[in-house]
């Protein structure tokens, strides 16, 4: 406390130079404003936590306290991060009763997960294991899944998809696909077909929580399952309503995620919604709406992409790609589009068009890039020779031996590789 007051005093100003009585009398009012100032939110913290750390988990007290902490958000952290580590409640921070640091660190793991603490991910995934209490594994499972992707996060959660608990098997599952690992996905839709009334809509509740993280596995439950379609489609419908207000969003990464799982739900209400992003200042939000846009249908979202894909600005054709790619394996919407192109007047559209469906490996496409190969210009050549390699043909070989002999070098390479690939 006196390196705080001292640090008070040399901030202290004053528009003349005072004498003694006048500098004691300033301090005298300064003080109690200093004192309440540097202590509010550390008192109000710990005050917090001493009502959690008295209250059973989930009780209506236990839960206020949750919510001021939330409330407070990052100055809170410190603290809270601290509850998580074992050796905190030894010498002055000794609890006698085991149950009040499982009240206090289920508090402080769901708090940070609110507030996306992420510098929290390597203290919380480390409790998710059977050596800690049932609420606090719960607590730190949705809170890893809420700050975001480590390597050592999601081999921790791996190890518990094995655990004898079919709640903790379904909790890390929805983390891991928060965390975008698509490996337990199943997990998921087995404890909402398979599991009883509580767990399944358990499961579709935590779905529903999830955001756009959710919605490929909502989409797919709800196309394939008759039981709890109604739930389903109320949870979907849910998120839906998030994603659009989500595309008004600050943060242009939240707005790129709503777009996209918009265009997954595939539901002609959040057409103009979508329109209205192909203006967005962030060129990933752009390519995203356009993409969610060729996926409902509207030929905005088509020209949008196909017009990129000739611009002459190489980030742009790059985006373009991109999203033709992902466009072309998600639901082969775009494969006419490109063929079409591949006889195009242009060379960016030619040379664009080998590319996507080349990446895509588009069988179809085969006899299509083989009347292109001789094309007059060597870039359009290469990437039909690159894309000839991806789509591993064996019509194709005579064809990229002739273009391994190439005047071009760079085709010549390439054409070489392509041969290899076979």
């Amino acid at each position: 406390m006196q390196a705080h007051l001292d640090k008070v005093r040399c901030k202290v100003r004053f528009s003349h130079s005072p004498g003694p009585k006048s500098w004691s009398l300033g301090l005298f009012w300064l003080l109690p404003l200093a004192l309440c100032a540097c202590s509010t939110t550390e008192e109000q913290v710990r005050r917090h936590i001493e009502v959690t750390a008295a209250n059973d988990v989930h009780s209506e007290r236990w839960g206020a306290a949750v919510d001021e902490l939330a409330a407070i958000g990052r100055p809170a952290a410190r603290q809270l991060l601290a509850l998580l580590d074992p050796a905190l409640y030894r010498g002055v921070d000794y609890r006698e009763f085991r149950d009040e640091i499982e009240n206090t660190r289920t508090a402080a793991a769901v708090v940070l997960g609110r507030i996306r603490h992420q510098a929290a991910s390597a203290s919380m995934h480390a409790r998710i294991t059977t050596a800690y209490r049932y609420n606090e594994r719960i607590a730190c499972l949705r809170g890893v899944g809420d700050l975001g992707f480590t390597e050592a996060a999601v081999k921790d959660l791996r190890t518990q998809l094995a655990d004898a608990d079919p709640v903790i098997r379904l909790l890390t599952a929805i983390s891991l696909v928060k965390l975008g690992e698509l490996v337990a996905r199943d997990t998921i839709t087995a404890a909402v077909v398979e599991g009883g009334d509580e767990l399944a809509e358990m499961a579709i509740a935590e779905l529903e929580g999830a955001n756009y993280h959710g919605v490929p596995v909502l989409v797919d439950l709800l196309s394939r399952q008759e039981h709890r379609r109604e739930r389903l489609g109320q949870a979907l419908e849910k998120v839906r309503e998030q994603l659009v207000r989500q595309l008004d969003a600050d943060d242009p990464e939240v707005r790129r995620e709503s777009a996209a799982a918009l265009g997954e739900i595939a539901d002609p209400m959040v057409v103009e919604a979508l329109v209205g992003m192909l203006a967005d200042p962030s060129n990933l939000v752009r390519f995203n709406a356009a993409a969610a846009l060729v996926r409902l249908g509207d030929r905005r979202g088509t020209e949008f992409l196909f017009g990129a894909l000739d611009d002459t600005d190489a980030v742009l054709r790059l985006n373009a790609i991109k999203s033709l790619v992902r466009l072309q394996q998600l639901s082969g919407q775009v494969e006419d589009r490109l063929l079409e192109c591949l006889r195009s007047d242009s060379p960016r559209l030619r040379s664009g068009a080998a590319q996507i469906l080349g990446r895509a490996e588009v069988a179809s496409a085969v006899e299509d890039l083989l009347s292109t190969a001789d094309d007059a210009d060597p870039e359009v050549r290469c990437n039909v020779a690159i894309a000839l390699g991806h789509i591993r043909a064996p019509s194709s070989r005579g064809t990229l031996e002739q273009l391994a002999g190439d005047a071009d070098e760079t085709v010549a390479y390439y054409a070489g590789w392509a041969l290899e690939q076979l």
